[in-house]
């Protein structure tokens, strides 16, 4: 019946419009079905993007046909009009835009992030001494930086925090990871007092407890370990000035109570809160030179789209640090747009696949999955034609209830595939 419907649908639709989706003069297109069609930059980026996959040429010119026949399905019809899709997509491309190696950082950062053979001859000489320090972890309000410690003041504070929270490390140049965060360490002498300074990991004071000079292994030896740590320190000091930029443009003002309330409602369980926090106001931040109110219903959408996200909902701390991400997300979104993407060949490559990836998935959610029903009574059978006697059916079923329905999903997407292919005709195909 699934079948059917389907079927009919296509066939209106295709009925419904023009023929007018042959290649565009002068376009490379080497793959038409349908209105999809694919550029021989297109295939050659796809053929880049799915090559940890592990399939070989002929398995992977096969996927991209099958898949070329769902996309023309998704063109048909107009998956690009699904707001569920669009905003999988822009919460996609913010997250991307905002990430190491993501498109901002390869434009703007990667260049600057260059360890050339100086760099490298300076760090080698500087290993000549190793510093023995004393690290407090500092509660956000045990110390203002606007203070100046000497080591009776750092004594004072490491009497007041927890025992976990001191600790006694002895570095080298380029003093990873501790070096993004903090100049002073470079010239540092015994006795100095370092700090309080911020890092992504909180605050920190440093005592100098001891300077050692001491031999350099021959510099081959720790060439590479040199390389690995200067970029490490240079990626991190990065991030954290960008970070402490966008806090300085977006000034954001966190709304703390009604973000404690929102944790001390969600349930785990459901994996919600109730919709009375909807209208709760989060945070107020500035973008573009307006100030914008962010409230509990759009946190809530955050957490449906983002990609990813770290941290436990029920813990304010965590919340804090998502809204931040949301804010870095959003802010360097807009410089992006400022680069014109559109414009940009890697741009346009990345979003396109993107774009077809979220169709895929939409596809096989819609039309594949609701197909897909095992029953327990087919795990039974199913248990007796694999059945491993050191293992009961308890100890087994959910993984074998899991392999079923991949079994079943592989034969319900050859279905539908071989539906489309009945449906939609190869235009063109210059694939090899």
């Amino acid at each position: 019946m699934k079948r059917v419907v389907i079927y009919t649908y296509l066939l209106i639709f295709l009925i419904s419009c023009n023929d007018d989706t042959s290649p565009k003069e002068g376009e490379n297109t080497i793959l038409h079905v349908g209105a999809f069609s694919l550029s021989q930059d297109e295939y050659l980026y796809l053929k880049e993007k799915q090559k940890r996959n592990n399939l070989d040429s002929n398995q992977l010119q096969a996927q991209i046909r099958d898949e070329a026949y769902i996309l023309a399905f998704a063109k048909d019809n107009r998956f690009d009009t699904i707001p569920e899709l669009n905003k999988r997509l822009d919460y996609a491309l913010k997250f991307y835009v905002s990430q190491v190696d993501g498109y901002l950082w390869n434009k703007n950062i990667k260049p600057k992030l260059e360890i050339t053979d100086s760099l490298l001859n300076t760090a080698y000489r500087k290993r000549d001494h190793i510093y023995h320090l004393d690290l407090l972890r500092l509660p956000k309000t045990s110390a203002s930086k606007e203070d100046k410690y000497n080591k009776s003041g750092f004594d004072d504070l490491k009497k007041k925090i927890n025992k976990d929270q001191f600790y006694q490390i002895s570095l080298s140049y380029p003093f990873f990871p501790y070096g993004s965060f903090t100049d002073q360490l470079d010239n540092a002498k015994s006795g100095d007092i370092i700090g309080p300074f911020d890092t992504d990991q909180g605050s920190y004071m440093i005592y100098i407890r001891d300077v050692e000079i001491t031999s350099r292994p021959p510099f081959e030896e720790i060439k590479n370990t040199l390389h690995q740590q200067l970029t490490l320190t240079l990626t991190n000091k990065y991030i954290w000035e960008s970070q402490q930029h966008i806090k300085i443009q977006t000034r954001p003002n966190f709304h703390v109570s009604a973000i404690a309330d929102l944790c001390k409602q969600y349930k785990d369980t459901e994996r919600e809160w109730p919709n009375t926090m909807d209208d709760s106001l989060l945070m107020e931040y500035t973008l573009n030179g307006h100030r914008v109110q962010f409230y509990g219903k759009d946190f809530r959408e955050f957490i449906r789209y983002q990609p990813m996200f770290v941290g436990s909902l029920k813990h304010t701390d965590d919340v804090m640090n998502m809204l931040e991400t949301y804010l870095i997300n959003q802010f360097l979104y807009e410089e992006v747009q400022k680069l014109e993407p559109e414009n940009d060949k890697e741009y346009t490559l990345f979003v396109g696949w993107l774009r077809n990836r979220f169709y895929l998935n939409y596809f096989r959610e819609k039309y594949i999955h609701p197909a897909i029903q095992v029953s327990d009574q087919e795990v039974v059978s199913y248990y007796h034609t694999q059945k491993d006697s050191l293992k009961s059916f308890e100890q087994v079923k959910d993984i074998l209830k899991q392999r079923l329905y991949t079994d079943k999903e592989k034969e319900e997407y050859i279905r539908q595939l071989d539906l489309l292919k009945s449906m939609y005709r190869v235009k063109v195909d210059k694939i090899i």
